[in-house]
């Protein structure tokens, strides 16, 4: 074994002279390692089941689509241009450049951007050749040459010596690999001769060991720098880490058919246990001790790269993986059923998961590709995973469960999901996402979303490079107000984010530059919530300075982002939302500029929509269009409503916001600049119509105030607003319905009392509060925006009367609690 790690460098042309000895050791030690910890468990039954699934590898390739996806030329084009050296004639440029400027000794990003390419490039290419021999549409002297295994030896060579302590992440650890465990099951009965020790040819010999090495990519790269990396097959690997949890963890890994490449035993038992154990909740709460740091999250929603509100990207791809490889297990030695915990956690994901998605549109700014702009409407994400759960599960659930989940599918296929007979709170109505920091009110007619920051969150992620540029302002109190889902996404080419709907920042999209930043930005501040019981009202709240949360310490993949953008910062509020039926109150309070001596104004943009219809103004007592430019929201002093036809109407509270505006704008479109992916999608319009409203507070602003409203019902608004606000500052923001029967307030400071219009209220903690009637009930919903886990309960004293809200524990710390009155 030893003679032929050295034989392998020796015959690699590439690495002469500069052959990374160390790195190409450790890849040969490693498939030494586990080759040996294979014949370490014997199981009579479970060595039979491995026989059978490495034949169905061979008849049924594993994440094929790769294949489809990557390689665009044919298997006689790929065998045309192999040369008998085992070089790609193409290729040989780009290996001689890795050769010349030493970029195999490199450990910063030119080893992804060179030598990646190459050996994904060349490798998709044995894959095409090899898939052609095992359907039979190749010869094998045709296919399987001694060039076919030199080149096999030669790029598999090129991988493994590559640095360790670069960057090594896609190709290393899910396309090359893929491609490897599918030339090695493509050549299964050649790789069982060689294991066998019955193939005579010595290039078939060392071909098989290096397309093991680079499967075994899968489950050792990148490396963690810890313990685990010393053995990967033990569950910690799988654990406490952004790289090997979630999607990146099993969606994306061929880690199953190498395990089933390298006949183990413990790593198929270790990936059946990870599949059951992976389908559950993460929390803030819970986050140390929940088996996953990121996947669905216990508030319905999920987590991607790191705790950033990536709902329909990693959690689904880890879960819907997760079952496919049970799915897989079924009927053999290593089968497992699902357990409460994991159905539990699939349909709170479906119905959570269902408020992120309206009328057929995914909801805006949450992912690093909403400024992509291919496709129109779609079904929700989670329709695939509700229809494998039905066709390979089913009698695993209740009669009731499996009605509920049929009705999801069939709604789902509609792009409407409204689920009329369950509870508020559960698919319509009003929710709060107590892990995410996230509001929304759901009803056919219209969606809101308030998506606040906090410190225990991370933002959203930019990537210039191959996703949005722009996601600067994602979490900072973004406010969209939705009827047909596509408002925001058809003019995102024309955006200004500093104007993005319901943030308050300094004012210049000109003067920020796209970066890198993998965790986005968050607020300074441990203070986001809301109280909802599920009905249409809800209050929420957060205080808001801007943080780059790729500034925190253990975070890995921070990108380019330091020290970049400082326009960005150095804005505080307090922000308050209340939703009170059709009306949307928003208050702020405290807002500061700490960086007076930068340029441009502080504002508060209420919307930033597309202007589908016409534009109204209410005056002399009837709607008329709006004139063309920039008009005040004040007429004669007084504040004036302004609707767009069919959609919202908005108008501004005088004592709050001395200075507001709206405009009507056509503005010339950039969508390669929002997204560089917008490249490939045709027929994006060249100018967009805006319709944009926002409150001035002015460059040196001091402790100033804003409030606004939105009326989201099919009327007018009625000419007296039916809502008092109470109290708007630093301590204490409330608001209370006009016939006294709704009482919101978000109290950010525990020892504050207020004690307006006969009503007198004190809090024990900090905690958000409201007190409805329902029916012929008074019902009261608290919640800790602070999520202090070691909190047990709050106390709510109203006129003289105290009442105890025992908080949720554990995964559900951070949930509202609500509880009916008895006065």
């Amino acid at each position: 074994m030893k003679k032929l790690f050295f034989v392998l460098c020796a015959m690699n042309v590439v690495l002469s002279g500069q052959a990374q000895e160390a790195e190409r050791k450790v890849a040969y030690d490693n498939y030494v390692k586990y080759s040996t910890l294979a014949t370490t468990v014997k199981d009579a039954e479970k060595e039979v089941s491995i026989k059978k699934y490495r034949e169905g590898f061979n008849k049924s390739p594993y994440r094929y689509a790769q294949l489809a996806n990557e390689m665009k030329k044919s298997s006689q084009e790929c065998l045309a241009l192999l040369g008998e050296d085992g070089q790609f004639t193409d290729l040989a440029s780009q290996e001689k450049r890795i050769v010349d400027e030493k970029i195999l000794l490199n450990k910063g990003e030119l080893q992804r951007e060179v030598i990646a390419p190459v050996v994904s490039e060349a490798i998709d290419r044995l894959w095409k050749i090899a898939d052609a021999y095992r359907l039979g549409q190749m010869k094998e002297k045709e296919a399987l040459a001694d060039k076919f295994y030199k080149a096999i030896i030669r790029y598999g060579n090129l991988e493994t010596g590559r640095n360790n302590t670069a960057p090594r992440f896609h190709a290393s650890c899910f396309l090359i690999p893929t491609a490897a465990v599918n030339i090695y099951f493509s050549l299964l009965k050649q790789m069982d001769e060689v294991e066998a020790g019955k193939s005579k040819n010595p290039l078939q010999k060392d071909a098989c060991v290096l397309l093991k090495e680079l499967a075994l990519q899968s489950w050792t790269q990148p490396f963690r720098n810890d313990a685990t990396d010393n053995n990967v097959a033990q569950i910690e690997r799988f654990r406490n880490h952004v790289w090997w949890v979630g999607g990146n963890a099993l969606a994306y890994r061929s880690l199953l058919p190498t395990a089933f490449m390298y006949k183990s035993i413990p790593m198929i038992d270790l990936l059946s246990e990870v599949c059951q154990r992976g389908i559950s909740q993460t929390s803030q709460a819970t986050y140390n001790e929940s088996f996953w740091i990121e996947g669905f999250t216990a508030d319905g929603a999920g987590w991607g790269h790191g705790k950033q509100s990536l709902v329909w990207g990693y959690p689904i791809d880890g879960g819907n993986n997760a079952l496919k490889m049970l799915v897989m297990l079924k009927g053999s030695p290593w089968e497992k059923k699902l357990i409460p915990e994991n159905k539990e956690t699939l349909i709170n994901f479906f119905r959570g998961g269902s408020w992120y998605h309206y009328k057929g549109y995914e909801l805006p700014c949450l992912g690093r590709g909403s400024f992509y702009m291919k496709g129109g409407s779609g079904t929700i994400p989670s329709l695939g995973l509700a229809e494998s759960l039905m066709n390979d599960w089913k009698t695993s659930f209740t009669d009731s469960e499996q009605k509920e989940i049929e009705q999801f599918i069939q709604e789902a296929k509609t792009k409407v999901i409204n689920m009329p007979q369950f509870e508020g709170g559960a698919y319509s109505g009003t929710r709060w996402f107590f892990n995410n920091d996230d509001l929304m009110k759901k009803n056919p007619d219209y969606h809101i979303m308030v998506n606040m920051a906090s410190s225990r969150c991370d933002g959203i992620e930019s990537a210039p490079d191959f996703a949005d540029a722009y996601n600067f302002f994602d979490c900072d109190g973004m406010t969209f107000f939705q009827r047909n889902g596509s408002e925001y996404k058809s003019v995102y080419g024309g955006w200004d984010i500093t104007a993005s709907p319901g943030v308050t920042a300094r004012e210049g999209m000109d003067k920020i530059k796209p970066v890198t930043n993998w965790r986005g930005y968050n607020s300074k501040f441990n203070f986001a919530g809301a109280a909802t019981s599920g009905g249409e009202n809800a209050v929420a709240g957060f205080v808001f300075e801007k943080e780059n949360a790729s500034d925190k310490e253990g975070v890995n993949d921070k990108g380019n982002n330091k020290n970049a953008n400082e326009c960005i910062y150095g804005v505080q509020a307090h922000k308050a939302y209340f939703m009170q039926g059709d009306y949307l109150i928003a208050l702020g309070a405290g807002v500061n500029n700490l960086r007076p001596e930068m340029e441009g104004t502080i504002r508060t943009t209420i919307d930033q929509t597309a202007r589908e219809n016409d534009v109204l103004v209410f005056e002399n007592d009837s709607w008329q269009k709006v004139k063309p430019g920039v008009q005040s929201f004040f007429d004669k002093g007084q504040p004036v409503w302004v609707k767009q036809q069919d959609k919202f109407a908005y108008t501004v509270l005088p004592q709050y916001s001395k200075s507001a505006y709206y405009t009507c704008e056509t503005k010339k479109a950039d969508w390669i600049k929002m997204n560089v992916t917008n490249k490939s999608v045709k027929d994006l319009p060249s100018s967009v119509d805006i319709f944009r409203l926002w409150i001035d507070h002015g460059r040196e602003v001091k402790n100033d105030t804003y409030g606004y409203v939105v009326y989201c019902g099919k009327e007018n608004p009625t000419a007296t607003l039916p809502f008092v606000v109470l109290q708007n500052d630093t301590s204490i923001q409330a608001v209370k319905s006009l016939d006294n029967k709704l009482y919101q307030a978000v109290f950010y400071d525990g020892n504050a009392v207020f004690n307006q219009q006969g009503v007198n209220v004190s809090v024990s903690n900090p905690c958000i509060v409201q007190i409805e009637l329902k029916g012929n009930e008074y019902v009261a919903t608290v919640q800790d925006p602070q999520m202090n886990k070691d909190l047990k309960q709050i106390t709510v004293t109203i006129n003289n009367k105290s009442l105890v809200f025992e908080l949720p524990q554990g995964k559900l710390s951070g949930k509202p609690v609500v509880q009916k009155l008895s006065f």
